[in-house]
């Protein structure tokens, strides 16, 4: 017996073929961002789904004669990006990703019409234009002929089971990055889907992760050349994914996932005082685990590392990231730094989106070398986190251990560093493919695979090396953190007059 597991991206997917053992084969493409304007962010999800279905079939052949037959399937998939479609299972129209500067202006609306502290009661979550609603609402205003031909708009994982054969629906874990759903209720909300007159007909149903949705069409069972019925079982968001991936199946567990976006997340119940949680400026949301709730505490750190990457080492542009880093790294002085790196050279979406802010080095000075300033970015990028770190602690969520995956993870030095920065120890998994596991897992309960969560954890995540912070070097960060709060009060300000002024010659 085998699963199928997806992990789709914002550019790219995965595809592993899961037994009792493990993974099994994989296999992943690529897909490209469509920028048609400056600050549009798209993709042709038709040309992705086609992708998608090639890493499929490649993964289902790899595995081929190595296990036995494929009896379920689930996704895990980024959380905002939502796709128009028609009930024939094509593509109607644009599928905007979350950073496209579409639809910023429904933010101030939400905020204004419904406010923040009303939102939390229904979605506890925070403002922002990168949420699925402010795209969507952009389509409709925008694009009314398309946005009225489409059946449905689909968030993106639930997309890939609608082309594979089940009827529309919306896993709550994506769901949630919506700002559209009642989290207590698990169902649509009445008073925000009125209030962004997104009709609920154009929406999935509401299902929970691991629940099945549909069965594999003949048409495609023929195309992958295997046989039915493959079960499609309901993922969820790819932080959850991960995090169940990483073995988080129970409260008092928390995943550091180290990709694009650095995300810290912890797994708990339903909180007894949620207003805490946005007095202290954290969101929170459905895991894919029934009955539990995630906080994702998040920073865009891996875009910023390809930054420095190009910037400051562009004669090494033809080698991999992991051999650049490692060559960065030597290059580093074994001690804290005396520099400071503000990392704000994007708008920063979490705990709330600020557009009126830069990135920033500061006490460069001639002497300063390459290495030093690489090593206070990785300072600036874990700083970022330590006030998240330390409502956590108030708040009684912090665990014993981080557990850590994602490229970044591979790295005993960027490990130590934030261990050391922020005073939690961290444990390296050595299973990989937190997301795509955890979708696995979801789609081996279906299938009878494994007697419960824990089972499928036990045989499929394996812990390593610990990194436990050293108490001089946490001393001396938490000097730096006192430092670095100083710096956003005085460049915002300056930004805002800044932007004011645009470029020369405008």
């Amino acid at each position: 017996m085998s699963v199928l597991s997806i992990d789709a991206g914002t550019s790219a997917c995965k595809v592993g073929v899961f037994s009792e053992a493990g993974l099994v084969a994989s296999a992943g493409r690529e897909y490209p961002i469509l920028s048609p304007k400056p600050g549009y962010a798209e993709l042709d999800a038709a040309d992705a789904w086609k992708r998608i279905k090639e890493a499929v079939a490649e993964a289902i052949g790899a595995a081929r004669g190595k296990t036995g037959g494929i009896k379920a399937v689930s996704f895990s998939s980024m959380g905002e990006t939502m796709v128009p479609v028609r009930m024939d299972r094509t593509v109607a129209g644009p599928c905007l990703l979350s950073y496209d500067v579409r639809g910023m202006e429904y933010a101030e609306k939400l905020d204004r019409d419904i406010g923040q502290d009303a939102l939390f009661r229904i979605n506890p979550n925070f403002i922002g234009p990168y949420f699925s609603y402010a795209k969507v609402m952009w389509l409709k205003d925008h694009m009314p002929e398309m946005f009225a031909k489409s059946d449905k708009i689909l968030l993106f994982g639930d997309f890939i089971g609608f082309m594979l054969g089940a009827e529309p629906y919306a896993v709550n874990s994506l769901a949630n990055r919506t700002l559209l759903l009642d989290i207590k209720k698990c169902d649509w909300s009445d008073r925000l889907l009125e209030w962004s007159g997104i009709a609920r007909e154009k929406l999935g149903r509401i299902v929970k992760g691991g629940v099945k949705v549909g069965e594999v069409s003949p048409d495609l069972l023929a195309e992958f050349g295997i046989e039915g019925p493959v079960e499609i079982v309901a993922g969820g968001h790819d932080q959850c994914c991960n995090a169940l991936g990483c073995g988080c199946t129970r409260s008092g567990l928390a995943v550091l996932g180290a990709g694009t976006y650095e995300t810290y997340c912890p797994v708990f119940e339903w909180p007894s005082d949620p207003a805490a949680f946005l007095n202290e400026i954290h969101n929170f949301e459905n895991h894919v685990v029934d009955g539990l709730y995630a906080a994702f505490l998040y920073h865009h750190s891996g875009l910023l590392s390809q930054w420095f990457r190009n910037v400051f080492a562009p004669e090494w542009s033809g080698l991999d990231n992991k051999t650049v880093h490692a060559r960065l790294e030597a290059e580093m002085p074994g001690k804290p730094t005396n520099i400071l790196f503000f990392p704000h050279n994007e708008a920063p979406q979490w705990p709330r989106y600020d557009g009126a802010t830069s990135g920033l080095f500061v006490g460069l000075k001639t002497a300063t070398t390459r290495g030093d300033m690489y090593r206070a970015f990785l300072e600036g990028t874990a700083l970022y986190f330590v006030d998240a770190i330390a409502a956590m602690k108030r708040m009684g969520m912090t665990p014993d251990v981080f557990l850590a995956s994602g490229g970044a993870s591979r790295s005993d030095n960027w490990l130590q560093l934030r261990a050391d920065v922020l005073g939690v120890p961290f444990e390296r998994l050595e299973t990989g493919e937190g997301s795509l596991a955890g979708a696995a897992m979801l789609a081996a309960m279906r299938a009878g695979m494994f007697a419960g969560l824990d089972e499928a954890a036990a045989a499929w995540v394996r812990r390593g090396r610990v990194f436990a912070p050293d108490a001089g070097r946490h001393a001396y960060y938490r000097e730096s953190a006192a430092l670095y709060k100083r710096i956003r009060p005085g460049i915002g300000p300056l930004m805002k007059d800044m932007n004011l002024r645009g470029q020369c010659g405008e």
